[in-house]
């Protein structure tokens, strides 16, 4: 069985993402844009529409340091 990944350009949510401990296990890159790919599909999609409706709650700094993570690892290579 092959595993459905979850893919987002957007590093607001991947942040998100993060901070409810989704796997992201690569970031590829095509030109400029950069795709933050994630395990466990369903989960991702159930937590990305709480993020952009308005109803994900996180805390202030811990999302913070993820979206710092994540560009250090964009900026990095």
């Amino acid at each position: 069985m092959e595993t459905e990944y979850y893919k987002t350009k957007d590093l607001a949510e991947a942040g998100a993402l993060i901070i409810k401990k989704q796997q992201m296990t690569k970031i590829e890159r095509e030109g400029r844009t950069c795709w933050f790919i994630f395990d466990n599909k369903k989960e991702c999609e159930s937590l990305s529409n709480q993020f952009f409706f308005g109803e994900f709650l996180v805390n202030a700094r811990d999302y913070h340091e993820a979206l710092n993570r994540l560009k250090n690892r964009i900026f990095s290579t």
